[in-house]
């Protein structure tokens, strides 16, 4: 604990060690691949161009649906149409496979429409419906089938159920699992609203309501980084995606559509990508410390990468493909910005960081005020003690805290004088590591007061 306001040398003096921390940051990040008139074809994530990846070898005569990568099997799955209940495999250099169909001892499979690898516990899933067909009313996947790939046996793992007004729902029209292992599925029939939820694989709680739109056909889904992506199967080429923790469904919009040829897009799965040619961030500026109103011309010199993120501020952003582009941001508030660039291949990317320093003090409280009480680390690891970051003015009539990470994102933000930080954004933990924050404090006798500085974070 801490008991003095922030004084701009002592930022300085932190922010040069930040600097020292954290470097640079190189990432893989995984592709996102979609199943296309017995194709393969790659999304940037960065402009949401889609190329072709992969030709498919030893294809039926009919389209495959649903796609599902499995790292620890190297392979992808699928499930094959008019069969309705085989199962087929691509290698890794596109070579398909038919395994055959899936039999569960004592049932009759009607359909299988959803297939998912669990990471948890390397096993194969299906939904399927079992013991029906059209006329019997029973024409949906409403079961939880596991796969022995070695004897293509199923087990019956759960029942999907969930309130509903349609006798012919399709309760796991596609399923798949995050990586801890939690079930989602897409929940659609005409007359009604499409939906997705998530599902405890041991079905003993009811499943949770993640996202809801207007009733519309797909092909598939599939979970990454909390957010649940969706494939449309009508021929308009959109996925579609929405969090985990629930929330509006967004459009990904692909370009360009031609490369499709016009067929439906038939599944969607994420796949590590490999970084053949890593991305290297670098840039310069013509200053770094100024006063107020102070504006900064960056330079890029990164290498090996096709798009580049500048982030200046919390709110102020900048995307280009031109690496000869020069970047400009004018800084008025006294304070340290830190200046995150990010430069990517669409399959893999490096970030870079450098600082810009406004001149000026940060006001202190005037004499009638209490000094501010701050947290500068924290251990938010659930045993009760200092478990939340607080910053306090026992005399404060509002405050407003934002805290941000090292590529100046947004994290949280606390809009009350007795608001603290749990260490989560979005409901999910942070890592360990240094961040910023800035404040702004009123007082009943209209005096302000605003600052910054650096927090720990600790588990």
């Amino acid at each position: 604990m801490i008991a003095a306001s922030l004084h701009l040398k002592q930022i300085i003096a932190w922010a040069f060690l930040f600097i020292a921390m954290i470097g640079h940051s190189q990432t893989a990040t995984d592709s996102l691949i979609l199943l296309s008139n017995q194709k393969l074809y790659k999304v940037n994530k960065n402009d949401g161009g889609v190329s072709l990846y992969l030709n498919i070898t030893n294809a039926p005569g009919f389209d495959p649906f649903s796609l599902e990568w499995s790292e620890s099997q190297n392979c992808y799955f699928g499930i094959e149409i008019p069969l309705g209940n085989s199962i087929f495999q691509i290698s890794e250099t596109g070579v398909y496979t038919t395994l055959g169909p899936v039999n569960v001892p004592g049932h009759t499979i009607s359909t299988m429409e959803g297939i998912a690898f669990n990471p948890q516990n390397n096993q194969l899933y299906v939904s399927v419906s079992l013991n029906g067909g059209p006329s019997d009313g029973d024409y949906c996947s409403e079961s939880l089938v596991q796969v022995n790939l070695a004897t293509m046996q199923g087990q019956i793992i759960g029942i999907f159920s969930h309130p509903t007004t349609n006798a012919l729902e399709s309760e796991a029209d596609a399923i798949d699992f995050d990586e801890q292992g939690m079930l989602f599925y897409f929940d659609c029939s005409v007359n009604s609203d499409s939906r997705v939820f998530k599902q405890n694989l041991n079905f003993m709680n009811p499943p949770v309501l993640v996202c809801q739109a207007p009733y519309y056909s797909m092909a598939d889904l599939t979970v990454k980084d909390n957010e649940v992506f969706i494939a449309r199967g009508s021929g308009t080429y959109i996925v579609n995606k929405c969090s985990v923790n629930g929330g509006p469904l967004q459009t990904v919009n692909l370009a360009p559509n031609s490369v499709f040829s016009g067929n439906h897009l038939r599944g969607i799965t994420w796949k590590p990508s490999d970084c053949t040619q890593q991305p290297i961030a670098a840039f310069t500026a013509d200053t770094l410390i100024g006063d107020p109103g102070l504006t900064v011309h960056f330079f890029n010199s990164s290498q090996n990468a096709t798009s580049f993120h500048f982030q200046f501020t919390p709110n102020l952003s900048t995307n280009t493909t031109n690496v000869n582009e020069i970047e400009s941001a004018t800084f008025n508030v006294p304070g340290i910005y830190p200046v995150v660039l990010t430069a990517s291949n669409g399959s893999c990317s490096d970030t870079s960081i450098i600082y810009v320093t406004i001149l000026g003090t940060t006001p202190e409280p005037d004499s009638t005020h209490e000094n501010p009480i701050l947290a500068n680390s924290f251990t938010p690891n659930g045993d009760g003690i200092n478990d939340e970051f607080f910053l306090t003015f026992p005399d404060a009539l509002s405050m407003h805290v934002q805290i941000i990470n090292r590529w100046g994102n947004l994290l949280a933000e606390l809009n009350g004088k007795n608001e603290t930080w749990d260490g989560k954004t979005n409901g999910n933990p942070v890592s360990d590591g240094v961040y910023f924050y800035t404040y702004e404090v009123s007082f009943p006798d209209k005096a302000q007061l605003t600052g910054q500085g650096f927090l720990t974070l600790i588990r």
